[in-house]
Order: structure tokens, then C-alpha cells, then sequence
């Protein structure tokens, strides 16, 4: 009889454990599991990494990010009326960062809210927060790209 309960005891001990051990392992995989869901920031690390990419792989890059959010920043050189994505307009922004590493990137970002649209002006720099749509590659070479965002968030950057 106590051998029959100290086998239990061993039995519960040992599914005690791998419980355990399962939670301790989906603490620490589950920032691994979250950060593959971060943001993507368009900076200058971004670019100097994507720069090492070779060059086939780059457009692969891009078809792995759509529909994330993604920030980054630049030069309003156009603001249209063009209806895309449901949306009413349209701000072409050329990116400053990617030009160190002899890369051009041009953001398309559309955006619905005509008051947004009126205060913002040609030439302002304009840092903002969206969901990544697509891309378009300008050369062969794939230094060039146009990037689809839909607008979630703005402000236009002060100096």
C-alpha cells in the first residue's frame, strides 16, 4: 500500500514538472515569438542592413512584411487626390536615410482625413506610423523602391 502512494507521489511529481517546464519555456520563447510581430522602423540601421541584403532577396524581404506596421520618416515632395486603398489621398514622401547608402525610397502613404491633408506642406519633413501594402521595385538593381503605407499616425517633424 505505501509503495502503491509513493508511486503516485512519483507520478504527480513528474507531471508537476514537465508543467512547469512547459510554462518556463513559453516564457521565454514568447518574446522571441513577439518580436518577430514588432514594428519595422525605416531609419538608418534599417537601410545599412538592407544594403548588406544581397540583391535577390531583397524583394523577398518585402513580400514577408505585408500587411505590418511599419514607421519611418522623410521630405513631403507631392500631396494628390488619388483614390487607393479606399483612401482619398495620397503623400509622397521621399526617404532621407536611405540615400547615405546609395538607395532611394519613396513612400506612398495615403490617408482619408482631408484636415490631416491641409496642414501638411511640400518640402516639411513628416514622420509617420502605417500599415505596409507594397512595394514597387524602380531598378534592377533594387536600390530603388516605392513602398504602399495606409496612414494610422503622423506629425509632421519640427527643427
Amino acid at each position: 500500500m505505501i509503495y502503491i502512494l509513493k508511486t503516485q507521489e512519483n507520478k504527480t511529481q513528474k507531471i508537476m514538472r514537465t508543467i512547469l517546464n512547459i510554462l518556463i519555456a513559453i516564457i521565454l520563447f514568447s518574446p522571441c515569438l513577439l518580436s518577430q510581430e514588432a514594428e519595422i522602423v525605416f531609419d538608418g540601421n534599417f537601410f545599412k542592413e538592407f544594403n548588406k541584403k544581397p540583391v535577390i532577396q531583397r524583394d523577398e524581404f518585402f513580400e514577408n512584411i505585408a500587411n505590418k506596421i511599419v514607421i519611418g520618416r522623410g521630405k513631403i515632395t507631392e500631396i494628390a487626390s488619388n483614390q487607393r486603398y479606399k483612401k482619398k489621398h495620397r503623400i509622397k514622401i521621399e526617404s532621407s536615410d536611405s540615400g547615405v547608402y546609395g538607395q532611394k525610397f519613396i513612400f506612398y502613404v495615403f490617408i482619408e482625413n482631408k484636415d490631416m491633408v491641409d496642414l501638411l506642406s511640400i518640402d516639411s519633413k513628416f514622420e509617420f506610423k502605417g500599415q505596409f501594402m507594397g512595394y514597387t521595385p524602380l531598378s534592377t538593381k533594387r536600390n530603388e523602391y516605392i513602398i504602399d503605407i495606409i496612414i494610422m499616425d503622423g506629425s509632421i517633424i519640427i527643427e
